[in-house]
């Protein structure tokens, strides 16, 4: 089966989508997927002048193609992607409220190859109510276009189904989180940095790190924990985590650091006490899946990863407020939380491989096509 992922930053970014079609893509080859990767040839350049988009070479089995794309960044339309798209049976258009997307969707519509929408947490309703009359008018005109001729949308769990019914889809899913993949030798020793930890960017409105201060400020100082937030800027967030950490007096608290990678990050994660995830919207949330993949007690507000562990008690589950991550706070202090760390690490390894995420993604992908053959 011929699947094409297109996500112009495939091979630059930086983010959860980047890695988790690398990763996808890799382990549908293996499965004997054929699987290719269409991407922005000039992405490296559009972040730094000079700079090429080169595909990694570690993707056994992976076709990579470059495609020319025009305009801004956030008005991309790509060029010629018909060479891309001959011969394959799914292409798959990765995020949402895009013009690629919808450019893409419409050439996949002339050529007659059916495309799987994967939103990634899109359409979720905190998202879907920011900037509310701009996103209702690009609804109107090109989303739901794109939306209602799709094959299938792909979302991470079953949960996640209201939200498309919400929208008025009501078409084929496929179901499939995201893997994680934990480098051998590293788990939880038990808390012994002595701090709760947050990982992620520094964008306070989306990742609820506003929420998770003034939680810490609520609680009696002597129930304070101390709290390492790592991750990169995101648009002067980090200044304004800063600015609201001396404004609450928490500075005794509530330390800021730098992006941690590599080998410093899975060792920060598996000193922590507990893991924090505070976010008000949430496509998939690596982080976390990372920090429970280690055993790492968790608290997290109900997005869908979350409430698929919380349902599970493979977490600790709080309302995206400051008073009902306050009250997170003391139950991550508890002993008993460990058992919390040690449930999410069996269903991360039990559910969450690579392996098994591209498995249970191509016998859905292959039902589809047979569905189509058949009712055509």
């Amino acid at each position: 089966m011929r699947i094409v992922h297109y996500h112009p930053r495939a091979v630059v970014g930086d983010g959860g989508i980047t890695n988790s079609v690398q990763r996808l893509s890799t382990a549908l080859a293996a499965l004997g997927a054929d699987p290719v990767i269409v991407h922005d040839v000039s992405a490296g350049s559009r972040q730094r002048p000079g700079a090429n988009a080169e595909p990694p070479g570690s993707n056994a089995g992976v076709q990579w193609i470059g495609a020319r794309h025009l305009g801004p960044s956030r008005m991309l339309l790509p060029v010629g992607l018909e060479r891309a798209l001959e011969g394959a049976d799914l292409l798959v258009l990765n995020s949402a409220w895009t013009t690629h997307n919808a450019r893409a969707g419409a050439v996949a519509r002339k050529l007659g190859v059916p495309y799987a929408l994967a939103p990634r947490g899109a359409y979720e309703p905190a998202l879907l109510r920011r900037k509310r009359v701009v996103k209702r008018l690009w609804w109107e005109a090109v989303e739901q276009p794109l939306v209602r001729h799709a094959r299938a949308l792909h979302i991470f769990f079953e949960g996640e189904r209201p939200s498309l019914a919400r929208l008025g889809y009501h078409g084929d899913v496929i179901v499939a989180p995201n893997g994680v993949s934990v480098p051998s030798g590293f788990r939880w020793d038990g808390g012994s940095g002595g701090y709760l930890l947050y990982m992620g960017r520094f964008d306070p409105e989306h990742k609820g790190i506003d929420l998770l201060v003034r939680a810490v400020a609520e609680l009696p100082a002597g129930q304070r924990p101390a709290l390492r937030l790592h991750g990169p800027d995101w648009r002067g967030g980090k200044r304004r985590v800063r600015d609201l950490v001396r404004t609450l007096g928490v500075e005794s608290w509530v330390t800021l650091g730098d992006a941690v990678y590599g080998e410093q990050k899975w060792a920060t994660l598996s000193r922590a006490r507990g893991f924090v995830y505070p976010s008000r919207w949430e496509g998939f949330g690596n982080s976390l899946a990372e920090a429970s993949a280690l055993g790492v007690p968790a608290l997290a507000t109900p997005y869908p990863l979350a409430r698929f562990l919380g349902e599970l008690g493979a977490a600790i589950v709080v309302e995206p407020t400051s008073s009902g991550v306050a009250a997170g706070l003391r139950e991550l202090s508890n002993p008993e939380a460990a058992a919390v760390g040690e449930r999410a690490a069996q269903v991360i390894q039990d559910q969450f491989t690579w392996e098994a995420v591209a498995r249970r993604w191509l016998e859905q992908a292959r039902a589809l096509s047979v569905d189509q053959e058949g009712g055509s």
